[in-house]
């Protein structure tokens, strides 16, 4: 296996910060590896964001390539597969092998919205089994697989950090499969690529510890009121939480209470980590904003200063399935 971490971002210019600080966080606690290649898929990226994000690379000694996404764009726009929130950069890891150079055996994609805080010279060797990906089961409740055709005792994963064996991702043909099931089955869903590659990928997936996508609710709630709400059918053990909690090596810090940690006024559980990472990167002047996400979201925060922890993780996960069927309806009459 070689010895070089490749890893990728996809994003937009709107997200070109926390990439940024993401990247920062990447090299700043990696010093042990001796080569890190980072391939940046932008989209609508700023002359300005690329100088910047280039010069944190160079801070560290490390070489980032950005990719011309101007072809995957058209290529998704024509399979038909819906943008996300305004961007095609969520779909562009979709078909990364129209732009990873062959030389790349083993590829780790990351999230804008992630913080690397331990070594992650694990992986570079870690033997998957020979399965296409590695990825961590993702912490939704377990209910939301049977809207998607999986049963709630089948793996799902969180795409927000995905091990790829690329040499098996290509002779497993993965993005000819994913065009034919949005071709022939069905191309929207509620959580849209995740829930595309969890169903393209059902056998060919390894999972990782849940310290490689440490995620939210598992640092906001206890592990006895996250079991008691969500009545997970196939999980990590408590023990394994506990492990990943004391020695995480990737966090995961997407939406919390409506929120990132990049938001004035958020209750994110990883805020403090986020501010320092930001403060020792190149954008440490970033003035943060509001999300402006509306009533329903400020009312939750309310709940979640009010209400036992318990009590409140369980109406959260009984509103968010709710909300999940109302959308998946939505989105099956459209196909």
């Amino acid at each position: 296996m070689s010895e070089i971490l490749n890893v990728l971002y996809t994003f937009d210019e709107n997200y070109a910060a926390f990439a940024g600080i993401s990247m920062h966080s990447l090299f700043e606690n990696n010093r042990d590896i001796e080569n890190i290649r980072v391939f940046l898929a932008a989209e609508r990226l700023s002359d300005k964001s690329r100088q910047r994000l280039s010069d944190e690379a160079e801070r560290f000694d490390r070489k980032v390539i950005f990719v011309d996404t101007s072809h995957l764009a058209e290529k998704i726009k024509n399979l038909g597969i819906p943008d996300y929130r305004g961007s095609s950069s969520a779909n562009f890891r979709l078909f990364f092998d129209l732009f990873i150079p062959k030389d790349v055996q083993r590829l780790l994609y990351l999230d804008s919205d992630t913080l690397v805080v331990g070594s992650l010279s694990p992986l570079l060797t870690l033997d998957m089994g020979g399965k296409v990906v590695g990825a961590v089961r993702d912490s939704l409740t377990p209910k939301y697989k049977t809207l998607i055709g999986m049963r709630e005792d089948e793996d799902y994963f969180n795409t927000g950090v995905l091990l790829i064996d690329v040499e098996a991702w290509r002779a497993a043909n993965i993005p000819e499969r994913i065009a034919a099931h949005v071709r022939e089955a069905r191309s929207s869903y509620a959580n849209p690529d995740q829930d595309l590659l969890n169903i393209v990928l059902r056998g060919d997936k390894y999972i990782l510890p849940p310290k490689y996508n440490f995620q939210p609710s598992h640092r906001a709630f206890s592990d006895k009121d996250y079991f008691s709400a969500l009545k997970q059918n196939k999980y990590y053990t408590p023990e394994e939480l506990e492990d990943a909690r004391h020695d995480p090596a990737i966090l995961h810090i997407y939406r919390f209470l409506g929120d990132f940690p990049w938001h004035s006024g958020n209750l994110h559980p990883d805020t403090p980590l986020f501010d320092k990472y930001m403060s020792e990167s190149l954008w440490s002047e970033y003035k943060k904003k509001s999300s402006d996400r509306g009533l329903a979201f400020k009312i939750e925060k309310l709940l979640f200063r009010t209400l036992p922890r318990g009590l409140f993780l369980w109406l959260f996960a009984l509103i968010s399935f709710w909300d999940f069927k109302r959308r998946d309806r939505i989105l099956k009459a459209k196909k």
